[in-house]
């Protein structure tokens, strides 16, 4: 193990009049009062901020070569797992670098997640693997999986409140579900049971208390599962015939997306543009990332929310991160 330590923008939004927030936007108002005063009432800062850019190309610590994914801890601090540099790395939400490590065994880092202790959780589909590692980067555990090493297959991990581990298999189309001890306790396939009947099940993520939600499963929704039962299905937008459509409309979800307390964000395929609905499939807004991210054609990109209301986009292709803050 190689141990490190250290030490305005534009907003665009599609469809203004069908974002759910609009009416946080509103322009300053002078009033006047009885002696002739004037007063100014400041504007409501716009539901969506860019803040700024962060991430140094490189293969060093603290540097981003071929970052793969991005999570963030109860403090805001955000976590990267890089294979082209094999670094696991941590930062400030404005990305001053805190821990850099590297693990000789893990060779092809992939997913990553974050415990409310600051355990990281890090999977590689060549070992067929998911390593935990203590906050200050120690390795604590490797878990062995019932799957073949392969480094086309994607494992996620997710992490409820509770410390239970939830660990998905893309190719198998399973999930490995592991107490607070790591303990495999049941292996199922979330496709059975739910409302629309078995599906490929493609990205994982925890959400409030001990839920979790799975991409994939059904089109244009998300599956939230509670202890290892399907518990609810999120319809995140159809085709619409109506002119305008009353919703955003999306033909297609992406399989990157991020939880809050309230929240889905939910990046499109082309990764352009960022939804937002609520858990309960309200659809709040949509925002443009195409002024930082380009409008050339991409993958979606990995992203996170922070404690803070703060969205992190991770564009692989440059090795940065955007930062932007949520407003509502």
């Amino acid at each position: 193990m190689k141990p490190f330590r250290a030490g305005h923008a534009t907003f665009s939004a599609k469809g203004s009049s069908r974002l759910g927030f609009a009416a946080l936007a509103i322009a300053a108002i002078w009033v006047c009062g009885c002696s002739g005063a004037t007063t100014r009432v400041s504007a409501a800062p716009a539901p969506f901020q860019f803040v700024g850019a962060w991430g140094t190309k490189g293969t060093g610590p603290g540097q981003l070569d071929d970052p793969a994914s991005i999570a963030t801890d109860m403090r805001g601090d955000v976590y990267i797992a890089d294979p082209g540099s094999q670094f696991i790395e941590k930062f400030q939400p404005g990305g001053t670098p805190l821990l850099a490590f590297q693990f000789p065994r893990l060779e092809h880092p992939q997913s990553i997640a974050v415990d409310r202790g600051g355990a990281i959780y890090v999977s590689d589909p060549v070992r067929a693997s998911v390593f935990v590692f203590l906050p200050d980067g120690t390795l604590y555990r490797e878990i062995r999986l019932l799957t073949r090493p392969n480094e086309e297959n994607t494992i996620g991990v997710a992490v409820d409140d509770s410390g239970d581990m939830n660990v998905l298999d893309v190719n198998a189309s399973k999930l490995y579900a592991f107490s607070p001890r790591f303990r495999l306790e049941h292996v199922w396939k979330p496709g059975a049971g739910t409302a629309s009947g078995p599906g490929r099940p493609t990205f994982v993520v925890s959400g409030p208390g001990d839920a979790i939600y799975v991409a994939g499963m059904a089109e244009n929704s998300l599956s939230r599962f509670d202890d290892g039962r399907f518990s609810s299905q999120i319809s995140l937008g159809a085709e619409s015939s109506a002119e305008p459509p009353s919703t955003p409309v999306l033909t297609r979800i992406g399989d990157q997306f991020a939880i809050s307390s309230n929240f889905v964000f939910l990046a499109d395929p082309d990764g352009k543009t960022l939804h937002v609905w609520t858990l309960s499939g309200q659809p709040q807004g949509e925002f443009d990332l195409s002024a930082q991210l380009g409008s050339d054609q991409r993958t979606a990109p990995p992203i996170a929310v922070t404690p803070a209301n703060d969205l992190l986009v991770l564009d692989t292709r440059q090795a940065r991160v955007f930062r932007y803050h949520l407003n509502f």
